[in-house]
C-alpha cells in the first residue's frame, strides 16, 4: 500500500467506524500509547495484522522497535497528524489494524460463563462492557444489534477488549442462545419484575447475562425467554445505574469476585 492509502487509514476519525483498505479488508484504529502497544504485542505474536503505526515525530524511534514484521510506520508531526484525524489529538500514536475474522458461532457451544447484550445502543458502553467481560475472565459475549465493537470510541474505552474477548456477533442473538442453553446452564436477565436482589443470586457454573438497551431494558417477550431475573436494590430516591456500571456489578457476581 503507497503511503497516502496507509494515511487514509487514520483520516477524519472523529467519525470513528471501520475503514477498508485498499484490499477492501476492515480495518480499526487504535489510540494512545497503552493501547497501540498492546496490540502490537498480539501482532508481533501472530495474532493481529496491524496495518500501518502512525507516530507523532517524537515517539517515532520508540515506536519502530515495537513493530511486527510487515507493519508500515509513518511519522507526522503533531498538526499534520491533527489536521489528518480531525480532532486535537494529544497521545501522538494511532494504530490500524484489520478486524478479525468473525467467530464461529459453533464456538458459542463451549462458552460457560457469557455476557449478552441484544440491542445496546452506545458505543462507549459497550466497550467498558467488554472491558470489564474480559478482566472478569467471562468466556465472551453475544453480541446483537449495536455499535461496532471495532468503532473508534468502542475500541478506546474497550482497552483492547474488542480483540481480546471472543465475541460473536449475530443479528438475533436469542437463537444461538437457546442453542448453547441446550448444554445445560441458565440464562439471567437483569432486570425489576419478579427479580431477586444480586446478593442473593448465586450463579451457577454455566450462565449467560443478559443486559438490556440503555433505557428501555428488555421486553417481556425477551424476559420470558430467560431462567431468571435479578437486580441490584437501589436507595430510596436514586435512579437506576447506567448500563455499564450496572452489568460491572452484575458480571462480578456472575463471575464469583463478589
Amino acid at each position: 500500500m503507497s503511503d497516502a492509502d496507509l494515511r487514509a487509514l487514520f483520516a477524519d476519525l472523529r467519525f470513528g467506524g471501520t475503514r477498508l483498505d485498499p484490499f477492501g479488508a476492515a480495518c480499526f484504529v487504535a489510540e494512545g500509547r497503552i493501547l497501540v502497544e498492546d496490540l502490537l504485542s498480539w501482532g508481533r505474536a501472530g495474532r493481529m495484522e496491524v496495518v500501518a503505526v502512525l507516530a507523532e515525530e517524537s515517539q517515532a524511534e520508540a515506536a519502530r522497535s515495537l513493530l511486527p514484521q510487515g507493519t508500515e510506520l509513518l511519522t507526522s508531526t503533531k498538526p499534520e497528524l491533527e489536521a489528518l484525524t480531525g480532532f486535537p489529538f494529544h497521545r501522538g500514536l494511532l494504530a490500524a489494524a484489520r478486524v478479525p475474522e468473525a467467530r464461529a458461532l459453533e464456538s458459542l457451544d463451549s462458552a460457560r460463563r457469557i455476557l449478552v447484550l441484544p440491542s445496546t445502543a452506545d458505543a462507549e458502553n459497550l466497550g467498558q462492557l467488554l472491558r470489564t467481560a474480559a478482566a472478569l475472565g467471562l468466556d465472551g459475549a453475544l453480541l446483537g444489534p449495536g455499535p461496532d465493537p471495532f468503532s473508534r470510541r468502542a475500541v478506546r474505552v474497550s482497552m483492547g477488549a474488542s480483540w481480546k474477548l471472543p465475541l460473536w456477533r449475530v443479528e438475533d442473538p436469542w437463537g444461538p442462545l437457546e442453542r448453547w442453553k441446550q448444554g445445560g446452564g441458565e440464562i439471567v436477565a437483569a432486570a425489576l419484575p419478579g427479580s431477586v436482589p444480586a446478593w442473593e443470586w448465586e450463579a451457577p457454573a454455566r450462565c449467560a447475562l443478559v443486559l438490556g438497551a440503555e433505557g428501555p431494558g428488555l421486553s417481556d417477550a425477551e424476559l420470558a425467554r430467560c431462567d431468571r431475573t435479578v437486580r441490584i436494590p437501589m436507595a430510596e430516591g436514586v435512579d437506576s445505574l447506567n448500563v455499564a456500571a450496572a452489568g460491572a456489578i452484575l458480571m462480578a457476581k456472575l463471575a464469583g469476585a463478589i
